[in-house]
């Protein structure tokens, strides 16, 4: 028996364009079987999750759990490989539910467990709790929007088309070592969010990185070329048949941020140069070196103010984000003297007896 893994990722993103979700792709295989639980705030989605998850792994299974962007402290999802069995939480802003009733998934609800809200008082405060969180929100992806804008060399306006050449042939270098021609492992292709922008600042999840990849490549680029070098990679993984799992970028989606190859032990994963890292890379590669020094002295102070700017909307999103969570929490405690939690961990129990665990 292999060693027992268990790695933490993001499937949702506070990101410039609002919340983006990567959530239709989970638990989507062809014989996966999706719990998807419905309930309010503080009606225990999160535990519930947390509770069958400390079971399986007990029980020497490997498990994958899903943080929640806005407090990952919280779980929005979890899924256990050898039984082909997700969970996930099926609220706003990540709405879900089965594709095939039945079939596909199911749903679990934990809102039979919480009572109807009947005090004036409280019904009050809730409704002023969502709206003010929601604002918070509103204003974190504002903040987000424009830390996008403010820094357009990060987007590659600075780039030739020589430049992206040269990434994609540095790529295609890399595949040649990485990924033989002949001996695709007929993996799946996957995505997640390795990293998000959060409550608590921006999160990398550095020990599932470490974990299924031991040698980790760091794309020193902050004028956009490692999304560039990163498309062409994934591209090569696709066409040699290498199982691949391809994180978009959480400020910018549309990029991706980081590319992980499980079966040859291997990532790329883009930061900016000198960005200090929870862990020791295999090796940098130094990407724009050659276009940076080519930049004239007015190009290089105008970048630097760009980089600030843009930090510093981050840390106002950062900011709003710790806003809504602390709002959260509030409603979460008005909620909670109407959730019954001896029936909440009936419910809990049951469930983890029924998966034998």
């Amino acid at each position: 028996m292999g060693k027992q893994l268990i790695t933490r990722w993001f499937l949702g993103s506070n990101s410039a364009s609002g919340f983006h979700s990567l959530y239709g792709g989970f638990c989507s295989g062809e014989n996966d079987f999706l719990r998807v639980i419905k309930g309010g705030p503080g009606t225990g989605k999160s535990g519930l999750m947390r509770r069958i998850g400390d079971a399986a792994e007990q029980r020497g299974l490997d498990v994958d759990y899903i943080l929640c962007s806005g407090d990952p402290d919280s779980l929005d999802g979890i899924y256990i490989p050898a039984l082909g069995l997700g969970y996930a939480d099926g609220t706003s802003p990540h709405v879900l539910d089965p594709t095939l009733f039945g079939v596909s998934g199911s749903y679990l609800d934990v809102g039979a467990c919480c009572g109807r809200v009947s005090d004036p008082a409280a019904r009050r405060e809730i409704s002023e709790l969502t709206r003010a969180y929601r604002e918070h929100y509103a204003a974190a992806y504002s903040y987000l929007a424009a830390a996008r804008a403010a820094n357009p060399a990060a987007q590659g306006a600075l780039l030739s088309a020589d430049d992206m050449d040269s990434a994609r042939r540095r790529a295609r270098s890399a595949a040649e070592r990485e990924l033989p021609a002949h001996g695709g492992d007929g993996g799946s292709r996957a995505e997640r969010f390795l990293r998000a922008i959060t409550c608590g600042g921006e999160l990398l999840c550095s020990d599932t990185l470490t974990a299924l990849c031991p040698r980790v490549y760091v794309l020193d680029a902050s004028l956009g070329l490692a999304g560039v070098f990163l498309t062409e990679l994934a591209a090569m993984a696709e066409r040699r048949g290498y199982g691949h799992i391809l994180c978009p970028d959480p400020l910018d989606p549309r990029r991706p941020d980081a590319l992980l190859l499980p079966s040859r032990g291997a990532a790329y994963v883009a930061g900016g140069s000198g960005e200090e890292l929870p862990f020791k890379p295999s090796r940098r590669l130094h990407l724009d070196s050659a276009r940076l020094r080519s930049l004239t002295r007015e190009e290089r102070r105008s970048l630097e103010s760009d980089r600030r700017a843009a930090a510093s909307l981050r840390h106002c999103a950062v900011d709003a984000l710790s806003s809504a969570k602390r709002l959260h929490d509030e409603l979460e405690a008005v909620y909670r003297p109407y959730v019954n939690f001896p029936a909440l961990d009936m419910l809990a129990q049951a469930e983890i007896a029924s998966l034998g665990l």
